[in-house]
């Protein structure tokens, strides 16, 4: 009897021996499965990126193959890598998200007068409140500008060039500048001089003076749709009508959709932003380019291209401008530094074909002219390599964000969450569930120190009342991880309410 307890004693101790070591190996590989996700998020592990077999990372981390194996199938639970048999672990692909849905079954809505200023002044006012974690104005962080190569670049031309820089500098612009622009225009296909260019304001006031320059008050002007606020603010401001061409969300405008608009309505000029487009993200293709061309060109609709983040293709390599296909002078090109280089210094520019003359004559009676000092600085910025090796760094850091952003939207945002799928700039488009308000989500979010820009300010026609635009110009930190997480808990919580309303 006595021998039978000491035997059961002894399968006792080893049952809860067994059972204190399943606890302590499972609290091992959930943190290996944490740790290894948090290299994830931090990009030293890149979407397609093998990650160590399971014997090596075993030895790293001190632990058993088993709590390693157990790691990676946590892991591959969560849906952060896949296994490939034969090969080992690999970091998932992003985005993982389903694609946006193509929209060019739909057709072009009516053309309309419109006004969306109130609101989106309020909005955006909303957005630059002091301490939020700003998600929603596309102005990137200073983190990701050149603030110490500028700093001395300025430093410089004050001492040295401070008697030029008091004297205002009339349109055209800097002559240096233009020479610059036109060096940068040449390598997206563009032939133009120096002399085909007019300074500005940054890219708003470039694409103000176009539409005075091809339209008039009452003129129906086309645009993409959804469209950038910017773009619907300055055709209000000038009272013309907006007509939305439906996008498909990879490819870009409709062609369809746009041939059946010019079937009915006196299209006066259309506004277009086909690459890494605002807020789409969608880089039309060279072929669809000229396609477009084809249909306008006849036509002699002149063409504004903002072509504001097209120097932020993730690859590397950037597309030709539609101006690069243009054979017939109607493409109006506008850009600028303010997504790449410095919001703050306001240079952009104009080239305008043959609507150069009417574009100098109303910028010299408008603004009269650019700052001298910011042209100078962005002049000598882009003469001395400074800019390009400014660029790759960009490119390679938003497309890290991106892919950040993408992926923590599809962890924390409700089922049925889409998104678009950017190869360049900082613009992530969300489209949520159809019962989720996203002006009220703004609201909601604001209150949580956090500000989203709604979708239904990119349409005149609020087609875009479930869709928001996230600004992924922040450094990626815990604070901006949080941030989506909470944006997904109100968003989640908003589509229960409207389910059962």
């Amino acid at each position: 009897m006595e021998k039978q307890v000491r035997i059961r004693s002894t399968q006792l101790s080893w049952g809860i021996q067994a059972w204190i070591e399943n606890i302590i190996n499972s609290k091992l590989y959930d943190q290996l499965a944490d740790d290894l996700a948090q290299q994830i998020d931090e990009g030293i592990y890149l979407p397609g990126d093998k990650l160590p077999s399971i014997r090596k990372l075993s030895k790293q981390r001190r632990v058993s193959t088993s709590t390693v194996q157990n790691a990676y199938e946590l892991l591959e639970k969560r849906q952060r890598v896949i296994s490939r048999p034969q090969s080992g672990f690999y970091v998932r692909e992003i985005p993982v998200t389903r694609p946006l849905s193509v929209v060019d079954d739909q057709g072009p809505n009516l053309p309309a007068s419109f006004s969306i200023h109130q609101m989106a002044t309020r909005v955006l006012q909303n957005c630059q409140r002091p301490g939020l974690i700003n998600l929603g104005t596309a102005l990137p962080s200073p983190e990701f500008l050149p603030v110490k190569q500028l700093q001395r670049l300025i430093a410089g031309l004050v001492r040295h060039r401070m008697s030029e820089i008091v004297v205002s500098e009339f349109p055209p612009g800097l002559q240096e500048l233009r020479v610059q622009i036109a060096r940068r225009m040449a390598e997206l296909g563009c032939h133009v001089t120096a002399d085909d260019i007019v300074i500005t304001n940054g890219c708003q006031e470039a694409l103000l003076l176009c539409l005075r320059a091809v339209a008039e008050s009452g003129d129906i002007v086309a645009v993409e749709s959804p469209c950038f606020i910017g773009t619907l603010q300055a055709i209000e401001s000038l009272g013309m009508k907006v007509l939305e061409i439906p996008c498909d969300s990879e490819r870009g405008i409709s062609i369809n959709a746009l041939k059946l608009a010019l079937e009915q309505w006196p299209v006066r000029a259309m506004v277009l932003n086909p690459t890494n487009n605002n807020p789409l993200g969608f880089t039309m293709t060279d072929v669809d380019r000229k396609v477009l061309l084809d249909v306008l060109t006849p036509r002699g609709i002149p063409i504004i291209e903002d072509n504001l983040f097209g120097d932020m293709q993730y690859s590397g390599s950037c597309p030709k401008a539609l101006k690069a296909y243009d054979r017939h002078d109607q493409v109006l090109y506008c850009s600028s530094i303010s997504k790449s280089i410095a919001p703050g210094l306001r240079v952009g520019w104009v080239s305008a074909g043959h609507y150069q003359p009417k574009i100098e004559f109303l910028k010299s009676f408008t603004s009269v002219g650019t700052s001298t000092l910011c042209q100078m600085a962005v002049a000598e910025f882009l003469e001395n390599g400074g800019y390009d090796r400014h660029l790759r760094r960009i490119q390679s850091a938003y497309s890290l964000q991106m892919r950040q952003m993408i992926d923590a939207v599809e962890r924390y945002f409700p089922p049925g969450t889409t998104t678009s799928k950017p190869k360049g700039g900082y613009i992530l488009w969300v489209k949520l569930p159809e019962e989720v308000d996203a002006m009220l989500l703004h609201e909601k979010a604001l209150a949580e120190g956090i500000a989203v820009m709604p979708g239904s300010l990119f349409s005149v026609s609020r087609r875009y009342e479930n869709c928001i635009r996230l600004n992924c110009a922040l450094p990626w930190s815990e604070q901006v991880k949080k941030a989506l997480k909470t944006i997904g808990v109100l968003a989640g919580s908003l589509r229960q309410r409207g389910i059962h309303v």
